[in-house]
């Protein structure tokens, strides 16, 4: 038997240590934050065991992160979890995305979340703390049983992140570097994928994680509220979180439109992934359920959707989860996780919550008081609860396009998932984006419970003019023709006036009301910047040389790509463009074009998009972007050499490409482009008699004319003769093509040619293929995501400052 040297046991054993007690304490503190809401606990004494449970809980949660991060730096690769997301040649800056990078990792940040958001609740929830922790602590129990990686009845519960190599993964017992007593000197890890190489990836997951985390507490006062059969009292707690979980989980989502972005090359900041329209989902019907709180709270209205909207918030989030961990995804997602047998807890998780919370609700929906009256059609409260069914179908729509594949695999169907995603989901969402933004403006105007009508319309025309005079100045400058496209302007256009009318009228009176104008803004500026950046894309990079690109891959537009040689100036739209060459830094290869200015030539910048080199995973094109004011110059490799080459040998050339033509057509050859213009008998008697010809013997020349990748001319003479029964050629060179024309054949009957192109082997004029595009006035998106954000903030501050001060 092997005596294996200087493995770190200690880490691995205090690791799980740490998960036992984070579960044990969590479930304790369940079962007495429970058994004190049953019983009563007049003596607190149940509430103590509880909060004790959930401190333990909580500093082993912090305990697991640290334990963890601590592997991480120190590289060791015995555990399965750090050999397979990083490797010793990763820099201590992507050691939060290694960390979260698998799953594992990614249900820690979230049990350390729900910890910290928890401590947070415990102290604030007051006389609600017995129901609303008993429900919060049960989630955190479920979440930990995801780590737990122990076997019941031989089933498999959990995955547990501080397994061994050698002693819990059986396929790799047997690999020969682990034969070895000392493998931890030489054992190196996989490393992380190269796309969460990015700072966005350092703070994306763990905002986003954080927004998950705080869907639970509205879900949490939601059920206590109708296990204690308590209806009302629940909402004034509820909204401060609620809308806080709208803030961060929003800009978790709009972090990941900034990574994708940065990041991927597709061209854009969202492409309708399936995992960021599971996260977009309960973003939607949070909104939907915060703004009926404030219904509820001003005028006793919409208490049932209220209910409806915070359950299904969190059930949304736990569904979510089980498309990204379950692998039911498969290819469709550049986020799903593969699939490590956990399906079925996967499925009870969001099940149990499920029927907890729905089921509650359907048992005391007879008792939950609704309003006699009925909403006026001109009131606040009945157009906020037009908006938020509309948030909800817009949900429905995402969820049943993303949740294809487990239909497939539910009814046994085949359809597919969206060719187009983009257009897919575009097409149906736009008329929910129009709705809501004309809600969002003219809400403004409305009152609760009545609104009188001529007042409401004096108010709105003015808004609708200036959104009517705007929309026509943008459509017609930007030659918008679209009619969805152009009405979704006007609405938002419209929606920002009443909006920013609204913000000067209630900073004077109200900050909370100045802070739901300024995210409205912001959400608004979002819809308008996504609107006018992506529907008026331009993409710039056609290709201007004489080759086409489709003879080196179908898939390359000679519409949408350019090919730039070395040194070689190119037009491409208001720019000339130069490949300078590329320069290799560390795992990255950048290529750098120089932009120029068309008339002067004089450089006006340089982008140097890049490929990160990944053995394991492959290579993966990363874009470079030129910020302006009012655009972005976006481009990205399609095709280029990641390898120096070698100079070129005058004598040595590669295979031959052989070419059937007659005068006049033209030869699409991988250096060039040649034209064959015409073949002359030749009578030249010099040249003749050096070829030893005789008087019957046949020598004709065929003239070519080859254009090289900058559509600059070379002309090639090719001679071929017959002496008795054999074959005589001259073959032409070109020096600056580095290419060989011969003409080896004439198929008289059919008045055909046939050549042979030579080129020589590592030939010093290499290229790349690229693609370029131009977001007009991006940066309206970016500024809508920041006032969203600080909308938001500013609105649960004043929230709670009002609360603190009334209390």
């Amino acid at each position: 038997m092997i005596e294996y040297v200087g493995e770190r046991l200690w880490a691995g054993y205090l690791g799980n240590t740490f998960v036992i007690l984070a579960f044990v304490a969590a479930l304790l503190a369940t079962v007495s934050y429970a058994l004190g809401a049953i019983k009563g606990d007049k003596n607190h004494s149940w509430r103590k065991i509880a909060r004790s449970a959930f401190f333990v809980h909580t500093f082993s949660a912090i305990g697991i992160v640290v334990t963890l991060l601590i592997m991480l730096a120190n590289n060791m690769f015995e555990y399965h979890y750090i050999w397979q997301h990083s490797n010793s040649d990763m820099q201590m800056r992507y050691i939060f995305s290694a960390f979260w990078e698998g799953q594992e990792g990614s249900t820690i940040l979230w049990v350390f979340w729900h910890s910290i958001v928890g401590l947070i609740l415990l102290y604030t929830a007051k006389k609600w703390e017995y129901r609303v922790m008993a429900v919060f602590s049960s989630a955190q129990v479920m979440l930990l049983t995801m780590i737990l990686g122990v076997f019941i009845f031989e089933k498999q519960f959990g995955s547990n992140p501080f397994t061994m190599l050698l002693r819990h993964h059986p396929d790799f017992a047997n690999l020969p570097f682990l034969q070895n007593p000392n493998y931890i000197q030489t054992i190196d890890g996989s490393g992380l994928n190269p796309l969460l190489k990015n700072y966005w990836m350092t703070i994306h997951p763990p905002t986003l994680f954080l927004g998950f985390a705080l869907t639970l507490v509205p879900f949490s006062y939601a059920v206590a509220a109708l296990w204690k059969g308590s209806y009302k009292k629940w909402v004034k707690p509820t909204i401060p979180w609620a809308y806080a979980g709208v803030g961060v989980l929003g800009l978790g989502i709009l972090m990941g439109g900034a990574w994708a972005y940065e990041s991927l090359s597709f061209g854009g900041f969202w492409a309708w992934d399936p995992v960021e329209n599971a996260s977009l989902v309960p973003w939607l019907t949070l909104v939907g359920g915060a703004h009926l709180l404030l219904i509820q709270r001003n005028k006793g209205a919409s208490l049932v959707w209220s209910f409806i909207l915070l359950i299904l918030t969190f059930f949304m989030i736990l569904y979510s989860t089980f498309l990204t961990k379950s692998g039911v995804l498969g290819d469709t997602s550049v986020h799903a996780f593969t699939d490590l047998g956990l399906s079925g807890q996967l499925v009870f998780y969001f099940a149990f919550y499920g029927i907890l919370g729905f089921g509650l609700l359907i048992y005391r929906l007879k008792d939950i008081p609704r309003k006699k009256e009925e909403d006026s059609l001109w009131s606040r409260e009945f157009w906020m609860f037009v908006g938020a069914l509309i948030l909800l179908l817009a949900g429905f729509q995402i969820t049943f396009s993303t949740s294809i594949p487990v239909w497939n695999k539910l009814f046994g169907t085949e359809m597919a998932p969206p060719a187009d995603p983009i257009e897919h989901y575009n097409s149906f969402q736009l008329p929910f984006a129009i709705v809501i933004a004309f809600v969002i403006g003219f809400t403004q105007y409305l009152n609760y419970r009545k609104t009188n009508f001529r007042n409401f319309i004096s108010k709105v025309l003015r808004d609708v003019i200036i959104g009517l005079a705007f929309t026509i100045a943008i459509g017609l400058g930007m030659g918008m023709k679209d009619p969805l496209l152009l009405l979704l302007l006007f609405a938002t256009l419209f929606a920002l006036a009443a909006n920013v009318d609204y913000l000067f009228r209630s900073t004077r009176v109200q900050r909370v009301k100045s802070g739901s104008a300024i995210a409205h803004i912001g959400f608004l500026l979002v819809l308008m910047g996504a609107l006018i950046s992506n529907g008026n894309k331009e993409i710039i990079s056609e290709n201007t040389s004489q080759y086409d690109l489709k003879s080196l891959d179908t898939n390359y537009s000679n519409k949408e790509n350019i090919l730039l040689m070395l040194d070689d100036t190119m037009e491409m739209a208001q720019y000339n463009v130069v490949f300078r060459g590329k320069e290799k830094e560390g795992i990255h290869v950048h290529y750098n074009v120089d932009y120029l200015d068309k008339e002067t030539n004089e450089k006006k910048f340089t982008l140097r998009p890049f490929v990160q080199l990944n053995e394991r995973m492959g290579n993966v094109a990363e874009p470079s972007t030129r910020h302006y004011w009012n655009k972005d110059i976006f481009t990205y490799i399609k095709y280029a050499e990641l390898e120096d080459r070698k100079e070129p040998q005058s004598d040595s050339y590669e295979e031959p490409q052989e070419f059937k033509v007659s005068i006049g057509d033209t030869i699409y050859a991988n250096s060039a482009i040649f034209v064959f213009d015409t073949l002359k008998v030749v009578q030249n008697k010099e040249l003749r008699d050096s070829l030893e010809l005789h008087n019957h013997d046949l020598l004709v020349k065929a003239e070519l004319t080859a254009f090289d990748f900058d559509t600059k001319s070379h002309k090639l003479e090719t001679y071929f003769g017959t002496r008795g029964s054999k074959i005589v050629t001259i073959p032409d060179v070109d020096d600056n093509l580095y290419v060989k024309v011969e003409l080896f054949n004439i198929d008289p009957d059919e008045e055909q040619m046939e050549f042979r192109i030579f080129e020589k082997k590592n030939k010093i004029k290499e290229f790349i293929i690229m693609q370029a595009m131009i977001f007009p006035y991006i940066n309206i998106l970016w500024i809508g995501a920041i006032l969203m954000v600080i909308g938001t903030v500013i609105a649960i501050v004043s929230r709670l400052v009002k609360k603190r001060k009334s209390s």
